[in-house]
């Protein structure tokens, strides 16, 4: 399953290379990283053990086709070590509809190696105000394996400092509501995490950068503690090509 993922993910690639005229390149990034553990939606996805986490993009006029996988270092629980328990592929379109605001649309195709979870997909929405502190209104819809309602809400926010010529430093706040959906709980309609974001990118050269992150989360409610969302913390270090 995992190599006809990565074939796909090739084949996808090498079609959006070929399209892509001199006049519009294809444009993109390649970026490894590891982190303390691997959280998704507040809940902890690698029983609290270093991950590596990687994966690629690649634009094209205003479509950007993504590729990233995570890789777990310890075995703990049902997760194996060195098992790579998901890989996803988006594929995203952006468009600006307006002055201010600015649109994205596209679809996740998630697949786990995890035992007793289901491959699936999530179509999404995300709408961006470009004004200060950039807020940003999403909506996932899990149209795959969910027999409910299957969606998730976030509304976020951030800004960068520009600390120095090469050195940004970014704020994020960011607040969920679960609505059914399996990836956080197909339980419960109700308020599901917060979370609060420091990182920064150092750029080495105009291609190469460098990203340290620092993550906390936690749950809005008991409701959502009883579905597994705790106080967590996340730190981790990222380097990035971009081309």
């Amino acid at each position: 399953m995992k190599k006809c993922i990565v074939l796909m993910a090739a084949l996808l690639t090498a079609t959006v290379a070929s399209i892509a005229s001199a006049e519009d390149k294809v444009s993109g990034d390649a970026y490894l990283g590891t982190y303390s553990k691997y959280l998704f939606r507040g809940l902890d996805s690698s029983a609290n053990q270093y991950v590596v986490q990687g994966g690629m993009d690649l634009s094209y006029k205003n479509i950007t086709l993504s590729y990233w996988t995570n890789v777990q270092t310890r075995g703990a629980g049902v997760y194996k070590r060195s098992d790579n328990t998901e890989t996803d592929i988006t594929l995203n379109y952006a468009f600006a509809p307006f002055e201010l605001v600015s649109m994205n649309v596209g679809n996740t195709f998630y697949t786990f190696d995890v035992p007793g979870v289901n491959d699936t997909n999530e179509l999404y929405l995300k709408a961006t105000l470009n004004t200060l502190l950039a807020p940003t209104l999403a909506v996932y819809w899990d149209w795959d394996e969910s027999t409910k309602n299957g969606l998730f809400y976030t509304l976020s926010v951030g800004h960068t400092i520009q600390a120095m010529k090469n050195l940004g430093v970014n704020l994020g706040a960011l607040v969920s509501y679960n609505m059914e959906n399996p990836s956080a709980s197909a339980a419960y309609n109700n308020l599901h995490n917060y979370e609060l974001s420091v990182s920064a990118d150092y750029s080495l050269t105009d291609q190469i950068k460098i990203s340290p992150s620092y993550l906390y989360s936690n749950a809005f409610n008991s409701v959502a503690r009883n579905a597994g969302v705790n106080d967590e913390s996340v730190i981790g270090i990222k380097a990035a090509f971009v081309f």
